[in-house]
């Protein structure tokens, strides 16, 4: 059997238990391989932290800071909402519909963040860091005592990390200024990313920004070899939901189709950078039919980097933006 195939066949069996992200963290660590947080991992989400802030600023201006930004999908490791505050977002909020913070996950965060900043590293990683929000993050990586949670560490520093539904965020309308995702939105149903849009334009603030990263590729591929990154493109949906379990949900929505619920939700897309597949590879399998209408050009889209700005708000010096259709790559 395939790897991939093994790895869908454990995860569907596991799903439902209880414990099952425990379980599922287990298995990609133990077995997978595909959690550990090594120094490479912790400076790409570094990176992905500070091109979040570059779009901000490109629309709000140079050196602008949220007042509270939003992280949808906190994952495993809280790279990002720490990054976002120590570069002086005021509050981060993080939340995750699912419980995959634990505390010492969080202290290798905030430990690898205190190395780097002792070192001086840090800032050309990240870019300029607020002085109070570094001695936070050295304080709370530093202490040994006293009965902690990842929340409660979290909190240390500004960071408030929630586990439910963002469709409910419980947050006042117009308070949200910067919202951003990694790996996040390729795992939500199309209905229920239609609903968080939608609380998300109630929530945003005037000049507000949206920065997501999308993997559109077949995640079995990123450890089975044997496969593309095209893959999953040739099931039918009936066929796909064999393979497609809550633990690793994939909705194989294309980038025409993220465009669209993001204009659709009263967004505008103002910048869009896609990387794209092998044309070759794409045109060896034989597509479901679900794809056959998509342009080949979108269908090639593996990654992509997409920021809106809230329609009918924009920022200062942004009258020109366009209401719609982003610029190419």
């Amino acid at each position: 059997m395939p790897s991939w195939l093994l790895k869908a066949t454990v995860q569907g069996a596991i799903s439902p238990l209880p414990g099952c992200d425990r379980l599922n963290y287990l298995l990609q660590k133990h077995v997978t391989g595909s959690l550990a947080l090594t120094a490479e991992v912790f400076e790409r989400k570094v990176a992905q932290c500070r091109r979040h802030l570059a779009s901000y600023r490109e629309v709000r201006g140079e050196g602008a800071a949220p007042a509270l930004a939003l992280e949808l999908g906190t994952g495993w490791y809280p790279i990002v909402p720490v990054g976002l505050v120590l570069a002086g977002a005021k509050s981060v909020l993080t939340i995750d519909v699912s419980p995959l913070l634990d505390l010492e996950r969080t202290v290798r965060v905030l430990e690898l963040y205190a190395a780097q900043l002792r070192s001086g590293r840090l800032e050309a990683l990240l870019g300029p860091i607020a002085p109070d929000r570094a001695e936070a993050v050295l304080a709370a990586a530093g202490e040994r005592t006293g009965q902690r949670d990842a929340a409660e560490l979290l909190g240390r520093v500004g960071v408030r990390a929630l586990v439910g539904d963002a469709r409910a965020s419980g947050l006042a309308a117009g308070s949200v200024e910067l919202f951003v995702s990694n790996n996040t939105f390729e795992h939500i149903p199309p209905d229920v990313l239609r609903q968080l849009m939608a609380e998300f334009a109630r929530l945003a603030a005037e000049g507000a920004v949206m920065d997501h990263f999308v993997d559109m590729s077949d995640h079995y591929a990123h450890f089975d070899g044997s496969i593309t990154e095209f893959n999953y493109l040739r099931y039918p949906d009936r066929l796909w939901r064999l393979f497609n379990n809550r633990l690793q949900h994939q909705n194989r929505l294309r980038i025409v189709d993220y465009r669209r619920i993001i204009e659709q939700a009263g967004f505008a897309l103002v910048a869009e950078e896609a990387e794209r597949g092998a044309p070759e590879e794409l045109a060896a399998l034989k597509l479901a039919r679900a794809f056959r209408g998509y342009a080949p050009e979108d269908l090639l889209v593996l990654r992509c980097w997409l920021t809106a700005v809230a329609r009918g708000r924009p920022a200062a010096g942004q009258a020109g933006v366009p209401p719609s259709h982003p610029a190419g790559p």
